[in-house]
């Protein structure tokens, strides 16, 4: 028998991640990135993200974002753009952004909104709303910048432990940060150890959960 999809299963993984997101992070603290989950969700219904996709590029539309409920400026920029045009962003793009924020508070803000649009679109597919967040926590964030990272060719510094997949290492900036983004993708796609393997006794089967990924990463222009 074919295994089918456990709803329930994936209702505590994604418990368990927003609970994660109620905490203090690597530089942003629990309050913060509310605010920044918050943002994410209100970014769907943007108007200027409407104009700038109807437009040839996104630099082509003069108006900017603006800053509000303790976001700044950039990071309202960058919530906005990783929600609605990811496939669009550009080098040039992240360097301004890093400029602004500091590359470790960049990482963790993509992180926090890439987490948040994979929870809300699985819960749009099976005609859910999206999953209430938790109260933040109290406390400071880290602060600690982790140490073997490098310039290995990406946008921002990853860890130079070439053993990692890219999806691992993207986000090695954060190490708080992408323990909670890797128990997601383990959880919901690579498992894992179980990445090696050519077989998964799943309800898709490997070549289902890989051409499923491949489209998906093909309409988002992903970078790997």
């Amino acid at each position: 028998m074919t295994p089918s999809i456990d709803r329930g299963a994936v209702a505590s993984l994604h418990a368990h991640v927003l609970a994660e997101l109620a905490s203090p992070g690597d530089w942003w603290d629990a309050r913060s990135r509310q605010a920044a989950i918050e943002e994410a969700r209100a970014a769907r219904s943007c108007g200027l993200c409407r104009a700038r996709l109807a437009a040839v590029s996104p630099e082509a539309v003069a108006e900017r974002h603006r800053s509000h409920d303790g976001l700044s400026e950039a990071a309202v920029e960058v919530i906005h753009r990783v929600v609605n045009d990811p496939g669009r962003l550009t080098r040039r793009w992240a360097d301004s952004q890093v400029d602004a924020l500091g590359d470790a508070v960049y990482a963790e803000l993509v992180a926090v909104t890439a987490i948040i649009v994979a929870i809300d679109m699985y819960a749009r597919s099976i005609g859910a709303s999206p999953p209430m967040l938790g109260e933040p926590v109290d406390g400071p964030p880290a602060r600690e910048r982790p140490a073997g990272l490098g310039d290995v060719g990406a946008w921002i510094p990853m860890t130079e432990q070439k053993a990692l997949a890219n999806v691992s290492r993207a986000l090695s900036l954060v190490p708080r940060t992408n323990t909670t983004w890797r128990t997601l993708v383990n959880d919901s796609y690579s498992r894992g150890p179980q990445m090696v393997a050519l077989t998964w006794e799943r309800a898709l089967s490997r070549p289902q959960v890989e051409l499923i990924a491949a489209r998906v990463s093909q309409l988002n222009e992903c970078f790997y």
